[in-house]
Formats: C-alpha cells, structure tokens, sequence
C-alpha cells in the first residue's frame, strides 16, 4: 500500500506529494470540481446524440449517393462518416455510463469518483485521436480517387491535413495533462488510504 511520505514522481523527475492528507479538505475540493465536469458530461450528452445521429443519417445518405451515382470518393467519404460515428457513439455511451456510475456512489467515495472521470476522459480523447487518423487515411484515399478519375478537388488536401493534424496535436496535449492528473489522482488516493489505516 501506498505510503503517504513516499513522494509521486512526475513524468519531469519531480517528486511530488500531498502537503495534507486530510480527507475533508480533498473531498471538498474534488466535490467542486465534480460539479463542473459533471456540467461538461452533460453538454457533452445534449451535443453528442443529435451530432452522433446526424453522422449516422449524413453518412448513410453519402454512401447512398455514391452506390446509385457512382461518385466513388463519396464511399470514401461515407465511410469514414460511419466510422467517426460509430468513434462518437461509443464516446456518448462511456459519457452516459459515467454519469450512472456517478448516480451510484455514495458521496464519500468523490476521489474514487475523479479518478473514474479521468479513465473515461483518456478513453474519449483516444476515440477522437482514432477520429482524426480515420479522417486523414479516408481523407487522402478519397483524394486518390478523385485523381485517378480525373476530377482533383478544388481544395489542396494539405489544407485539411493541417487542421487535422493541429486537432491531433491538442488532444495529445489534453491527453498528456488528463493522465498526470489522473496518476496524482491515484497516488492522493493510495496516500489517503493509508493515512486512514493508520490512525485505525
């Protein structure tokens, strides 16, 4: 079991440890911040759905398209559609499981809590990153097509590229600060368990 004047070190070689175990005081905090994700799962339900069944709809009308019009880039494109979707629906169902987790808990349990909520961050933000390296490897193949039948788009596929690779870039970055928050997480989790062991 985790010792609480064991430090934590960073991925930086820092040492870092709590200043006070103090149950009360954590909670607290945690119970604050909490409330705010719990505001963001929410607003992440109330877009997600209707966004998550507009890409099935809009993705199977493309690939509808392209079957009866013979635009061949447009199952590319219809396709990467569907999956993204499907990425998407499974982002919506681990925001929909949290939240029945969350309902669950007791109150007591808040840092077990946070640290479920940081889980389910990091698997979200993977689903957007396997979003983004779908929509690059479909987006350059539906180019390929295009070339081969002689109908280059108008728009460089470089443009497209950038912005997906600027996307990635920031998921990446939101995924490196998620999973140091959520190794702090579990290290205040294990220092405050044997802190109460201790006074038992």
């Amino acid at each position: 079991m985790t010792n609480p004047r064991d430090p934590y070190w960073d991925e930086l070689g820092v040492a870092w440890r709590p200043a006070d175990t103090d149950t009360s005081a954590v909670i607290s905090k945690l119970k604050s911040r909490m409330r705010r994700q719990s505001l963001t799962i929410m607003a992440g339900l109330w877009l997600g759905l209707p966004a998550t069944a507009a890409g099935f709809l809009i993705g199977a009308m493309t690939l509808w398209t392209a079957w009866t019009t013979g635009t061949w880039n447009f199952l590319t494109r219809g396709s990467a559609i569907l999956i993204i979707s499907i990425l998407a629906a499974r982002g919506v169902w681990l925001l929909l499981t949290f939240r029945s987790i969350g309902n669950e808990k007791p109150p007591g349990d808040t840092l077990t809590l946070a640290v479920a909520s940081s889980q389910h961050t990091l698997a979200i933000i993977r689903l957007a990153l396997a979003g983004c390296i779908i929509a690059a490897v479909f987006g350059l193949f539906g180019t390929a097509v295009r070339y081969s039948t002689g109908s280059p788009p108008a728009l460089s596929p470089v443009i497209d590229m950038g912005v997906l690779a600027i996307f990635a870039i920031a998921l990446t970055l939101w995924f490196r600060q998620v999973k140091v928050s959520l190794s702090k997480l579990q290290y205040l989790a294990g220092a405050i368990a044997s802190e109460e062991a201790d006074r038992q």
